[in-house]
């Protein structure tokens, strides 16, 4: 599928107009339905905002990741103290803390990401790039914070896809994997192409978004079906075959659906030679 009918943005719409200039090493958290905007880098801390830049409270810890769970009342936070060393915190959204774990990098200065999972349940992946990944089931029950189950390495956490059944995939061996929840053990399995790197997001329903991170192409699956249904591309940005490869790239780095549309990102370079950042935006669009 080509999008045709698109606007060209130099300001994110996926951020709060008073967040347009935050700088490129910031992490971002948005609870769009509260309104709610948590802001974080290791070398200024967490801050959360209101959409309106309000701020509610804040903590002087170097953070590597942020997940609102506002729903659930609670923040979790990921402190880094070293290379080798993390905590991750539990606070309520008065700023209080709740609960702490200290953890090991094992990777060694990995990124970190946290994502939900129901019933307090939240999944901490450590990202080495070349390095792989390393995957650890947390829950928080009774104020306490524990480590309910370690992952086989290199798996990432997608999505639900229903209440007992989870969506993983593993971007080295471009695998996608249905596993039971909360027992985490693979019933079905999906072999993309083995030069592929996947990531995944959720879509709809049955749908996810598959991005081979190598071409950066990407696609519309069906979990139902366990099929590739379609390729997401925008005139004018097609996939091409560059000088000397033998496969097809496109320049768009990244794709979202959001609030019926999608939205993509791509960079230029100006006379300068600094890196520009633009975003296109589709027509309201309906996935069925």
């Amino acid at each position: 599928m080509t999008i045709t009918n698109y606007t060209k943005h130099s300001k994110n719409p996926l951020l709060p107009e008073a967040f347009q200039y935050l700088k490129r090493r910031d992490i971002f958290a948005i609870d769009y339905t509260h309104r709610q905007i948590g802001v974080s880098n290791e070398a200024a801390g967490f801050s959360l905002y209101t959409f309106e830049k309000e701020l509610l409270w804040e903590v002087d810890k170097p953070i590597g990741d942020v997940l609102l769970l506002v729903d659930r009342q609670q923040i979790w936070l990921a402190e880094r103290h070293n290379a080798q060393k993390i905590t991750i915190w539990v606070y309520d959204l008065q700023g209080n803390a709740l609960a702490s774990l200290s953890m090991k990098d094992e990777i060694v200065d990995a990124n970190i990401g946290l994502k939900a999972l129901p019933n307090n349940k939240v999944i901490i992946t450590f990202y080495g790039g070349q390095d792989g990944a390393m995957s650890s089931l947390l829950s928080f029950e009774d104020k306490k914070l524990t480590i309910v189950k370690k992952l086989p390495d290199d798996i990432d956490f997608c999505c639900m896809m229903s209440e007992k059944e989870a969506i993983f995939v593993d971007f080295y061996e471009a695998k996608l994997y249905i596993m039971s929840y909360p027992q985490l053990k693979t019933r079905k399995e999906y072999q993309f192409s083995e030069d592929w790197g996947v990531v995944a997001q959720p879509l709809e329903g049955t749908k996810i978004l598959i991005t081979d991170l190598n071409c950066n192409r990407h696609y519309i699956f069906s979990l139902s079906t366990m099929t590739i249904e379609e390729e997401i591309t925008f005139k004018g940005f097609e996939p091409y075959q560059e000088e000397g490869e033998d496969f097809l790239v496109t320049d768009i780095d990244e794709l979202h659906y959001h609030n019926g549309q999608w939205i993509a990102t791509y960079m230029e370079v100006d006379s300068h030679r600094n890196a520009v950042f633009y975003w296109l935006v589709s027509e309201k669009f309906s996935l069925w």
